[in-house]
């Protein structure tokens, strides 16, 4: 058996991790005797640019990687997409929206090309009763707030254990209320920065109505950080990007902002009792990406990482770690089943080829020849054994 190129690879990615994500595709799909087209994100073209002229000057032949740039729908993307129906393309791999992804998805099936479908998400982390309190605090903050909350493996749901719901909730709002944001190039201790783009912005700023409609209890958060609305803990002039205040919720399953990815620093407290509704509680979404449990009783984290309908789990550590040695994806909404990262990626840009040789010089007909062997009486197992 031998693994043979797909061919030529069209790629797209998002601009919140714009090298990491693009490596995570590109270098295996080279590794693998691809070709790749990419369009990356428009938030980072400088940057693509510069990352592939380092592939061009390690001595990489013209042509294997092809970058264009543009925008999304109705633009670069929507013709890098739609060369699958003109038969340019053999694979595809893409990083962003579920919407997109859907879209991406139907032109690669009507193709009979398989996509590879990075995609969003609305990550559970379950605290139960037994947790080191401190350890999940930290862990919960980081995995709400890093990076402003703009990974798809950002927590969107803490899932807090009633009879210490209120003792986290006190203890997480004083962690947040400290939460130093600001231009991270100038300060170093900033937690995290502005929104990549004004598109992100705006959807983070309507999920403040959407919880107001819901009825979800607003903790903290007063919306974008400006000179009128100053935030305590800011570093740098708010008005030199689109920068948002640490916002903390109550909220329930079944209101939207429980449901959909907001992509800021956003996070939802949702009160349950016992390891049951916890489950069923961080599977009450559309998405499984992530997902994260702090509890030092041994079968919960079992039940846990069995009940779970997520492509990664973490146990006593946040939804935002990603292992390079293992396999990163998600299911349900969140992708198709694809998987980066690790010896499983080679998976997605290589097909198996099966070949035989007959050195007989007769004609073998495959599951139909008929040569049979007499069947013997079984030997004695001492005989076997030498006894």
């Amino acid at each position: 058996t031998f693994r043979r190129p797909l061919g030529v690879v069209g790629m797209i990615t998002a601009g919140n991790f714009p090298i990491a994500v693009p490596s995570w595709k590109l270098i295996p799909a080279v590794l693998a005797g691809n070709t790749v087209v990419w369009k990356p994100s428009d938030d980072s073209p400088t940057l693509s640019y510069l990352f592939v002229k380092l592939f061009e000057e390690a001595g990489l032949p013209p042509g294997v990687i092809n970058v264009v740039f543009g925008g999304g729908k109705d633009s670069t993307g929507q013709w890098l997409v739609e060369l699958m129906d003109e038969g340019l393309l053999n694979k595809f791999a893409f990083t962003g929206s579920t919407k997109v992804g859907r879209w991406i998805g139907e032109v690669a099936g009507r193709n009979l090309i398989r996509p590879t479908l990075e995609l969003g998400g609305k990550n559970p982390l379950v605290v139960m009763r037994d947790a080191d309190l401190d350890l999940a605090v930290e862990g919960a903050w980081w995995s709400a707030f890093a990076t402003g909350g703009q990974r798809c493996t950002s927590a969107g749901n803490i899932i807090v254990d009633a009879p210490i719901y209120e003792e986290f909730k006190r203890r997480f709002l004083e962690k947040t209320e400290a939460t130093v944001v600001g231009n991270p190039l100038l300060h170093p201790e900033v937690t995290y920065g502005p929104f990549l783009n004004e598109r992100l912005f705006q959807r983070w700023q309507e999920h403040y109505a959407w919880g107001e409609e819901d009825g979800a209890t607003l903790l903290f958060g007063k919306g974008r950080i400006t000179r009128e609305n100053p935030y305590p803990h800011f570093l740098g002039d708010p008005e030199a990007g689109l920068y948002g205040w640490p916002t903390v919720w109550e909220a329930r399953p079944g209101m939207r902002q429980f449901e959909e990815e907001i992509f800021g620093p956003t996070i939802n407290l949702v009160k349950v009792d016992g390891i049951e509704e916890a489950i069923q509680v961080a599977n009450a979404t559309p998405y499984g990406l992530s997902s994260a449990i702090y509890t030092n009783h041994r079968h919960w984290a079992y039940l846990f990482k069995v009940g779970i309908r997520a492509g990664m789990t973490s146990i006593n550590n946040t939804t935002v770690g990603a292992e390079a040695h293992l396999p990163f994806g998600g299911v349900k909404a969140s992708g198709n089943g694809a998987r980066e990262s690790g010896i499983w990626v080679i998976e997605e840009y290589t097909y198996w080829h099966a070949v035989n040789e007959e050195y007989s010089g007769k004609l073998q007909l495959a599951q139909m020849d008929t040569g049979y062997v007499s069947p013997r009486a079984p030997t004695p197992w001492a005989e076997v054994l030498g006894f």
